[in-house]
C-alpha cells in the first residue's frame, strides 16, 4: 500500500509530499486524476486539469489522465490498470465520497490500494481513506445527503482532520465526543502522511496531532507511527 495523504494547504505547501508521490510512479505510464470533488462553478474541470500540470510538470510528470463522473460511471477494474498512479483532488467530501460509491470507484480504490498502486488524496481526496468522513461536518455542507459516513479505512482506524490548526484543538474535541470518534489524525496544510502497510510517516515541515481519548500527542516531521 502507498498513500500519500495531504493536509489540503496550496501548491507550494505539498511539495514535499508531491516528490515523495512523484519518485513511486512509473512515468513511462499516465497518472490518472479524479477531480469530482471540486465545485465546478468556481473551478471547472478544465482549470483542474491546468492546475495539475502546474503542480506536477515540472516534477516530470507530463501525463496527465483526467476523469470525471461520466467516466467514472462506466470504468471497471481493469481500465485503472494503465496508470501508474491516482491523484484524488479535494472538495466536498460528501459528494466525492457518495458518487465514489455509486460509481463503484470506491471499491476500486480499496483494491488498487492494496495492490500496491501509488494514491494521492489532497484534503477531501484524503479523508476518504480514514475510517469515516465525519470530521468533514465542520467544514463541509452534505448538500447530496449522504447519511453512511463510512471511508476506506485505511489508515488503522483513524478519522483524518485536514486543514489544521491549533486554534481548533477545541472544535476537534467536541466532535469527537459528539460523534464517538476513537482517534484523529490532524494534518497541518503543509503537511502530509505516507502510508504502507507497515507505518504511516509525517512528510513536510510541520507537526501534526494525535487526538485520542483526553490525549494529544504531537508527532514530528519524519515521525513513524
Amino acid at each position: 500500500m502507498k498513500l500519500f495523504l495531504g493536509g489540503g494547504g496550496e501548491k507550494e505547501d505539498s511539495i514535499e509530499l508531491d516528490k515523495k508521490f512523484v519518485f513511486s510512479l512509473d512515468l513511462s505510464k499516465p497518472l490518472l486524476y479524479i477531480p469530482i470533488a471540486i465545485n465546478t462553478d468556481k473551478h471547472p474541470y478544465s482549470g483542474c486539469l491546468e492546475w495539475l500540470l502546474d503542480v506536477f510538470g515540472p516534477l516530470g510528470v507530463k501525463n496527465i489522465v483526467m476523469w470525471i463522473e461520466d467516466d467514472l460511471k462506466q470504468k471497471q477494474e481493469k481500465d485503472f490498470e494503465q496508470f501508474a498512479g491516482v491523484y484524488i483532488g479535494g472538495g466536498n467530501t460528501f459528494k466525492l465520497l457518495k458518487e465514489l460509491k455509486e460509481f463503484g470507484t470506491f471499491e476500486i480504490l480499496r483494491k488498487l490500494a492494496r495492490k500496491g498502486v501509488p494514491i494521492y488524496g489532497g484534503s477531501a481526496g484524503a479523508i476518504i481513506f480514514a475510517k469515516t468522513i465525519i470530521p468533514a461536518l465542520s467544514a463541509d455542507e452534505n448538500f447530496v445527503e449522504l447519511t453512511d459516513f463510512s471511508a476506506l479505512n485505511l489508515v488503522r482506524n483513524y478519522d483524518m482532520w485536514c486543514h489544521y490548526s491549533e486554534s481548533l484543538d477545541s472544535m476537534i474535541k467536541s466532535y469527537m465526543s459528539k460523534y464517538y470518534l476513537k482517534k484523529i489524525i490532524a494534518i497541518p496544510e503543509n503537511t502530509g502522511l505516507y502510508v504502507t502497510e507497515e507505518s504511516i510517516e509525517v512528510v513536510g515541515p510541520s507537526e501534526m496531532k494525535i487526538f485520542e481519548g483526553d490525549d494529544i500527542k504531537t508527532i514530528s516531521p519524519g515521525a513513524l507511527l
